[in-house]
């Protein structure tokens, strides 16, 4: 692999942690520059990680700061704009999940990476941290038989207040794209793409899904029951149950997981326990260096198609439920 020179747009709460884990990474990743809107975020953020360049003009950045990957952590609502403009000027992207709000928006945004030859990758995290990766060779391996169905949830007790991004329709709030994309992605991982979807929520007066509950069903009899939630704050592990079994990613599976359990019907019970240095964003900031090392557009891990499947069954679960960003859809 080969050591790059990193550019920050957004530089919030996950892109310190994202910062903090590049150190992590071998050979050495620098972070060269950082842009944001607000002077204050963008200062306190150069300052603390020794960033020179520092914009707060996307144009500028895309054509001053000669970075060679682009890191995206803004609200969602602005990575659209921000990965066409790093595409544009075959400046690589990680941009945080959602990649963007919709199937439309990403097949414009695919078409740039494959006509500029530069390398795009949603930062669903998750997908590469080492318990996923386990899980994986467990469905695999058919340690629990054959997959029957899926049930996974997230649930954070937000504000509901104007200032909180929530419950901001402008920046793209709502549980479903920042806490069920999540449960949609592991369940994708795991069944692949559903026949039927089906989804009911609770909305705001803003038109901002407070919770959402959804049924994914798939024509080998499979399925999945997910739910989402800024009202409630009860969490537990995701499992996945077999015809021999039943595996759990243990609370919190959507973060820093504890490890997995595997409980079979005859009554063994194993737990595999996981440990790391740092958040986790390490792993998938390995994978984006030895893609872009490769002149990879895409990763085998966290491809395209991923992104784009996860996309369509978030807009079909948010057009049933009523969920609409028209100022940016």
């Amino acid at each position: 692999m080969k050591s790059y020179n990193w550019g920050i747009i957004g530089p919030g709460k996950i892109a310190h942690y994202f910062a903090n884990d590049l150190k992590l990474v071998s050979p050495p990743q620098k972070i060269t520059a950082v842009l944001s809107d607000r002077e204050k975020s963008l200062n306190d953020f150069a300052g603390e990680f020794a960033v020179k360049k520092r914009f707060l003009n996307l144009d500028d950045f895309v054509h001053q700061s000669k970075v060679d990957i682009a890191y995206i952590a803004t609200p969602h609502t602005l990575h659209y704009e921000a990965i066409k403009a790093c595409l544009k000027n075959k400046i690589a992207v990680l941009c945080e999940k959602p990649i963007v709000l919709n199937r439309e928006q990403f097949l414009e945004i695919q078409q740039l990476s494959k006509t500029n030859q530069t390398f795009l990758m949603e930062g669903m995290w998750i997908r590469f941290l080492p318990d996923i990766k386990k899980l994986l060779e467990f469905v695999s391996e058919k340690r629990i038989g054959n997959i029957m169905s899926l049930k996974a949830s997230i649930s954070f007790k937000a504000p509901c207040d104007d200032d909180n991004r929530y419950y901001d329709p402008e920046k793209g709030g709502g549980s479903l794209l920042d806490l069920g994309v999540y449960c949609v992605f592991l369940s994708t991982l795991v069944l692949g793409k559903p026949s039927l979807v089906k989804a009911v929520g609770n909305l705001s007066g803003k038109n901002i899904d407070e919770a959402s509950a959804i049924l994914l069903s798939h024509d080998d009899g499979s399925y999945a029951m997910l739910e989402s939630s800024l009202q409630i704050k009860h969490n537990r592990p995701a499992e996945i149950f077999g015809t021999d079994g039943v595996i759990r990613l243990l609370d919190p599976w959507f973060e820093k997981s504890p490890g997995i359990e595997i409980e079979m019907d005859k009554g063994k019970k194993d737990t595999i326990f996981f440990t790391w240095e740092g958040h986790g964003l390490q792993f998938e900031i390995e994978e984006v260096v030895q893609c872009v090392s490769q002149q990879k557009t895409e990763s085998g891990l966290m491809p395209h198609a991923l992104s784009k499947m996860i996309l369509e069954i978030t807009d079909e679960i948010r057009d049933q439920v009523g969920v609409f960003y028209p100022e940016y859809e």
